[in-house]
């Protein structure tokens, strides 16, 4: 009982240093989606992250104390080195940098004790050994680290010697990576993919909602250009979306838990092909308010409000956000129908408002054709926003779409 009002004082103490990092974040990132998260997520630092971590240490350990055993060397440093680089890759990644790196440091021991022998240890001789070295590696198609093992390794072995050591030391250290990638849990990038295309749909809600928000009052060309702006910028989001998630589904091959997975990664890659096209179509509505402003100017240079849209396009954010939701931390062995209930009802409000909008479009039509024939516009911009919703939870579901 005493150590009750001690645990309530923690919990009020973690959850003001969650508020102050959301707040900071928010301030520096410009979105209000960081408040009311846990403050793993705020950090980007979960039990995935952290196994990380002490797979690098253990990875950056372990060759160093069998280097100094089995060579009797008293520093062999590029056995962590090389260790530390291949564990941080995916089990298939790490096998395949692991013998490109062995095969860069064969190809610049080689190339230095050739050149070297040849022309010595000078300004040009260096610079002809990483150009030599830097077309070799173009020529046995080596990825970017590996090939720059081959006049970085060149010019080690010309000015300190030790090739036969620096092979071994990399051969120790890549062998050892690969070893506990395999042993220690494998590389799992379906949680950091995760965050980066929940934070596509978060900057796509705070997008619309911006512009919801600056319509239902007078506003200006001016704004109109930044909320195009603001949509143009979550182009970047969605490329490292995409990125990210390509990256997680090559994570789980050769995994060995891949199967306790599929579900999630199916999930994670519906989800970002979905906000892959709406972002598109988000920048598309955003440029329709744009030019709204552009081509049907008023004298004092205000738009009238826009409710209904407002209203509309408002509702369509908060489709999205519970769409992101649904398919991104939804548990594992969910019954998909119910996990997508909230956000097929999310969907349908906002069906209701393009309703409402259609009712009194011929109005609008009839009172200012060039207005009403742009509201159309964004009502079949937002329409097509909420069928790529839809059909992502149908394809969630297995059944089929509108």
């Amino acid at each position: 009982m005493d150590r009750a009002p001690s645990t309530t004082a923690s919990n009020a103490g973690g959850g003001a240093v969650t508020t102050r990092v959301g707040r900071l974040l928010q301030s520096l990132t410009g979105r209000r989606h960081w408040q009311g998260r846990p403050l793993s997520e705020l950090l980007a630092i979960d039990r995935g992250v952290l196994v990380q971590a002490l797979k690098i240490a253990v990875s950056a350990g372990v060759p160093w104390s069998l280097a100094q055993w089995w060579l009797s060397s008293p520093s062999p440093i590029w056995a962590p080195i090389t260790a530390a680089l291949i564990s941080s890759l995916t089990v298939r990644a790490s096998i395949r940098d692991a013998s490109e790196k062995i095969v860069g440091v064969v190809v610049g021991i080689a190339v230095a004790i050739w050149l070297g022998g040849l022309i010595g240890l000078h300004a040009w001789s260096i610079a002809l050994i990483v150009a030599v070295g830097f077309l070799v590696g173009r020529v046995l198609r080596l990825g970017g680290s590996a090939a720059a093992q081959i006049p970085i390794n060149g010019l080690f072995i010309l000015a300190l010697g030790g090739g036969a050591e620096r092979f071994l030391d990399t051969l120790i250290g890549a062998g050892v990576a690969v070893v506990v990638n395999f042993v220690i849990v494998p590389p799992n990038h379906v949680s950091s993919a995760t965050r980066s295309v929940a934070a596509l749909a978060d900057g796509l809600v705070d997008t619309l909602t911006t512009i919801a928000q600056g319509i239902a009052n007078p506003w200006r060309f001016e704004s109109a250009s930044d909320w195009l702006r603001g949509a143009r910028e979550q182009g970047r989001f969605a490329l490292a979306a995409e990125s990210a998630t390509e990256r997680a589904g090559q994570s789980l091959q050769m995994h060995p838990g891949r199967s306790s997975w599929t579900s999630s990664l199916d999930r994670l890659q519906q989800t970002n092909d979905t906000m892959q096209i709406v972002e598109v179509q988000v920048r598309t509505l955003a440029r329709t308010v744009r030019d709204i402003a552009a081509k049907v100017p008023r004298g004092d240079g205000t738009q009238p409000p826009m409710p209904m849209a407002s209203a509309m396009v408002n509702a369509t954010a908060a489709a999205i956000e519970a769409f992101a939701h649904t398919m991104l931390r939804a548990e594992k062995d969910a019954n998909p129908a119910v996990a997508g209930g909230a956000a097929h009802r999310s969907i349908e409000a906002a069906r209701m408002k393009i309703t409402e909008i259609n009712g009194d479009l011929a109005d609008f039509l009839a009172a200012n054709l060039t207005r009403g024939v742009f509201l159309g516009a964004l009502v079949v911009e937002t329409g097509r926003i909420l069928d790529e919703l839809d059909a992502g939870l149908a394809a969630m579901s297995g059944t089929p779409g509108r």
